[in-house]
C-alpha cells in the first residue's frame, strides 16, 4: 500500500525552524539544481525563484552568471528576512530582489515577466500543487522555461527513514525531523505527472531525477 500523502504547513512562519533550514546542508542539492537548469537549456536573464525561502538558490544561481537578475519570491516573513541578509552577506542585493508574494497565484504580477521560472522543494508544501505550475507557466515568456524541483514521497515509511538516514545522518534532530515531513508531504512521481498534464504540460516533461527528488523541465511554445 502506498504511503497516503501527509500535508505540513504551507510557510515556515516559526524563526527557529527557518533558521533550522537554513543551517541544514543544502549546498550540493543546490549546486546539482543550478547545474541541471543551466545544462538543460538557456537560462535568465530575468530569472524568478519561487518559494526562494531563505535565498540560498537565488545566491547559486546569481553568481553563475551576472547578467542574470533574480526575482525571489517567498511568503514567510521569517525566511525573506534570513534570505536579506544572506544575499546581502553574498555581496548581490544588486543582483537579487526579494519581494513577499504568494507563489500560488502572484496576485499582482504581469503575465510573461520572465525568461525563466525556477522552484525548489516548494510543491510538497501546497495541497494543490497544479495552483503554482499554472502561475509559473503564466509569469514565464513564449521560448522560456518552467525548471522544478521537489521531494518525491517514497512508497513506505521505512524507506522514509532510510532517505532520512542516508541524506540527513550527520544532520541534529530537528533537521531529520524536518525532512521527514517533507517526504511525508511529497507528491509521488505519478501525482505530479497528473498534475502536470492537467495545466496542459506533457507528463513526459517531468522525470525523477535522483532516489529522492523530480524535475519538471518545460519550454513554453
Amino acid at each position: 500500500m502506498t504511503l497516503a500523502r501527509t500535508l505540513e504547513p504551507e510557510t515556515m512562519d516559526a524563526f527557529d525552524e527557518a533558521v533550522a533550514y537554513l543551517q541544514m546542508n543544502h549546498a550540493e542539492v543546490n549546486r546539482i539544481f543550478v547545474d541541471d537548469l543551466f545544462a538543460g537549456g538557456t537560462t535568465g536573464p530575468r530569472v524568478i525563484d519561487l518559494g526562494c525561502g531563505p535565498g540560498v538558490l537565488a545566491i547559486e544561481i546569481a553568481s553563475r552568471d551576472k547578467a542574470i537578475e533574480v526575482m525571489a519570491v517567498d511568503l514567510s516573513t521569517e525566511m525573506l528576512g534570513l534570505a536579506k541578509q544572506e544575499v546581502d552577506f553574498a555581496g548581490m542585493l544588486d543582483q537579487i530582489m526579494l519581494h513577499q508574494a504568494d507563489a500560488k497565484t502572484m496576485t499582482g504580477y504581469e503575465d510573461e515577466i520572465a525568461d525563466t521560472v525556477v522552484s525548489n522543494s516548494l510543491i510538497h508544501h501546497l495541497e494543490q500543487s497544479g495552483d503554482a505550475i499554472k502561475t509559473s507557466m503564466r509569469l514565464v515568456k513564449s521560448g522560456g522555461r518552467v525548471f522544478i524541483r521537489d521531494l518525491m514521497r517514497p512508497e513506505s515509511a521505512a524507506e522514509v527513514e532510510s532517505l532520512v538516514q542516508t541524506h540527513a545522518g550527520d544532520e541534529n534532530e530537528v533537521a531529520k525531523q524536518l525532512l521527514r515531513q517533507s517526504l511525508h508531504a511529497a507528491l509521488t512521481l505519478d501525482e505530479i505527472r497528473v498534475a502536470a498534464a492537467e495545466c496542459g504540460i506533457d507528463a513526459e516533461c517531468v522525470h525523477a531525477t535522483s532516489d529522492r527528488h523530480w524535475t519538471l523541465d518545460w519550454t513554453r511554445p
